[in-house]
């Protein structure tokens, strides 16, 4: 087959059909399949797709084709590249005014047809994507603030596109039993999915009221994906399918809860991540909220002291050790290699190192870089944006 120049004016990024998308997956599975089959990599994404997050339009499929090819014999199109939008609700508040909520979209599964790589196929499918993003999904006359994607492939790639890697660190404890408690304070109570739609609720009336505040300290944008229900079942129903194919199991437990003597509340909600080898199958903090706590939107690096200096934090720091260590024992329970949590507070530092002294926080360089490209005018400078909530939920 003859291929044209990826600068060709004949190509374009279209919607694929339902045929191109069983193709695109199946292209993709040889990269994204971990440890299923093609065949239960076909029916998981197939799974994925009728969830609230994604049916009625919520996920789009986009392959980039030449528009002068001759089509195959089923009608379907030569895929030169393809990727995968997922619509997801965020919060955006400019220069300390109120936040008002607004529609991004995370971008996914962004692959080339390995017959094709090395002629800039995928350059130019982002390069297109990033116009078709401008307005996507958006009410009419209007455009869109930012879109997110999480590279694998390193910063640069995805930067000089208009991607700019966001922090990228993850603090990781190791699995332990039941008998190898160390906390004298009450254990974390442990959620199910009956829990999930109402925390999650409160979480995102909890992050509305703290971006409403004034803080005189506060970047010119500050944003945050929302940590809704449909984002988090997402999630769980990737981790319930794979448990199902390749253990035969059913994981019951959703996070863990644990109160602070002032009647606030502090929890986490997870996911177990499947990968090729135990190496890779990781229990993942997809969202921890600790009300109340003002450090929330601060990075923690890892010079941060052991001791809590402000002692009305500690009631905090024991909360958040316990539902730490509620996740090491359930991670010890589906046998994975650790618990993962990312861009950490610092008093998630505290308390990681309440339960393991020499835990450190690492620097991601090549995978899960969240990246956020600014689609709205004006542009503000990069510096300027703070990525709120910066954690495992928004992945896509």
């Amino acid at each position: 087959m003859d291929l044209p120049e990826s600068s060709a004016p004949t190509l374009r990024l279209v919607q694929a059909t339902e045929s191109e998308m069983i193709d695109s997956s199946t292209l993709g599975a040889m990269s994204w399949k971990g440890p299923l089959d093609t065949n239960q990599y076909l029916q998981r994404e197939a799974h994925l797709r009728n969830q609230d997050l994604t049916r009625d339009g919520g996920i789009t499929y986009w392959i980039l084709v030449d528009t002068t090819a001759a089509p195959s014999p089923n009608d379907s199109r030569q895929i030169l590249a393809s990727c995968e939008t997922i619509r997801k609700r965020a919060l955006i508040s400019r220069l300390g005014a109120a936040p008002k909520e607004t529609i991004c979209h995370g971008i996914g599964n962004v692959h080339c047809n390995p017959a094709y790589r090395g002629r800039g196929f995928g350059r130019r499918m982002m390069v297109e994507l990033a116009k078709i993003l401008d307005t996507w999904q958006q009410k009419e006359g209007e455009g869109a603030d930012f879109s997110v994607l999480w590279s694998d492939i390193g910063k640069n790639f995805y930067a000089r596109l208009g991607w700019k890697t966001y922090l990228s660190k993850h603090i990781a404890l190791a699995p332990k039993s039941s008998h190898e408690r160390k906390i004298s304070f009450p254990k974390g109570v442990i959620l199910t999915s009956e829990d999930v739609d109402g925390l999650c609720r409160t979480d995102e009336a909890n992050l509305r009221s703290e971006m409403a505040k004034s803080d005189p300290r506060a970047s010119d944008v500050r944003l945050a994906l929302i940590p809704d229900a449909a984002t988090i079942k997402w999630h769980h129903s990737r981790e319930e399918f794979l448990a199902k194919v390749l253990f035969d199991r059913r994981p019951k437990s959703k996070g863990a809860m644990a109160e602070i003597p002032n009647g606030r509340k502090v929890w986490c909600i997870w996911t177990r991540t499947f990968g090729a080898n135990r190496d890779q199958n990781v229990l993942n903090i997809l969202r921890l909220s600790v009300e109340g706590d003002e450090t929330f939107s601060q990075p923690a690096s890892n010079k941060i002291t052991d001791n809590v200096r402000n002692r009305s934090q500690q009631p905090q720091v024991e909360a958040i050790a316990a539902i730490l260590e509620a996740a090491q024992i359930e991670a010890s329970d589906w046998s994975m290699s650790s618990v993962q949590f990312w861009n950490p507070s610092p008093l998630l530092v505290l308390a990681a190192r309440y339960l393991e002294h020499s835990a450190e926080i690492v620097d991601r360089h090549e995978e899960s870089l969240p990246s956020l490209r600014w689609h709205g005018n004006p542009k503000p400078n990069d510096s300027t944006i703070d990525w709120l909530l910066n954690e495992k939920f928004g992945w896509c």
